[in-house]
């Protein structure tokens, strides 16, 4: 296994929620875990921590990243702004198909919240939110919004969790369907800053449930 394929393997769990904010990532044990050596997983760690997923503590080692309540307010200011000026353009451009795409997939994600499938939800929110962006023809935007995405990935498999969070998201993607089936980029925009509003309260909410963790959070 190579560097590529060790730093997608454990973006992969930290990402799902396999791997726990705060957790250690002990190279020996990594490179057991994988069926590699340590060079591989230490050059996986040093690029996990350019994207802000790892941090390398001095004395410490490397550990899963957790965010703090500013690093949230701050990422959701920027997202709000991104993600609403992407929504408007993607409601004015996207095609017909496009927009059944879009259904289909919110569909999908309401099949899949009766089995309480956490990951598999996360992974159908990210879809139709990326489906939709994709439509404003942008793929620097979209690279962007993405990017913001996984900064928060951290906190997302807790609040996920939470059945009122699965309810609620899924009923802001229906209004958010029908909004878009009219092709009103002015009321796309604004449920999209209101969707992320919730979001981000639904992640502040999920920092207070292991207090210890926020505590190293802020002291980082």
């Amino acid at each position: 296994m190579d560097p590529l394929e060790a730093y997608t393997s454990l973006e992969s769990a930290i990402l799902t929620g396999e791997l726990k904010p705060c957790e250690r990532l002990v190279e020996q044990e990594l490179a057991a875990q994988l069926g590699m050596s340590r060079t591989p997983i230490r050059e996986a760690l040093r690029r996990l921590e350019e994207r802000g997923l790892v941090r390398i503590l001095p004395h410490r080692g490397a550990v899963v990243a957790v965010l703090s309540p500013v690093d949230i307010e701050n990422i959701y200011a920027v997202r709000g702004h991104v993600e609403s000026f992407a929504a408007r353009l993607a409601a004015e451009r996207i095609s017909p198909r496009t927009i059944e795409q879009v259904g289909d997939i919110e569909a999908a994600q309401s099949r899949l919240s009766a089995g309480r499938n956490v990951r598999a939800l996360m992974h159908a929110n990210d879809a139709f939110h990326d489906t939709i962006y994709g439509a404003a023809g942008n793929a620097c935007l979209l690279e962007v919004i993405q990017q913001l995405r996984r900064q928060v990935h951290p906190v997302r498999f807790s609040a996920w969790s939470r059945p009122e969070r699965i309810t609620q998201s899924l009923a802001e993607h229906r209004e958010m369907v029908e909004v878009l089936r009219r092709q009103d980029g002015a009321g796309l925009a604004e449920l999209t800053r209101r969707h992320l509003a919730v979001a981000k309260d639904a992640y502040l909410v999920s920092l207070t449930v292991e207090p210890e963790r926020s505590q190293v959070a802020a002291k980082g």
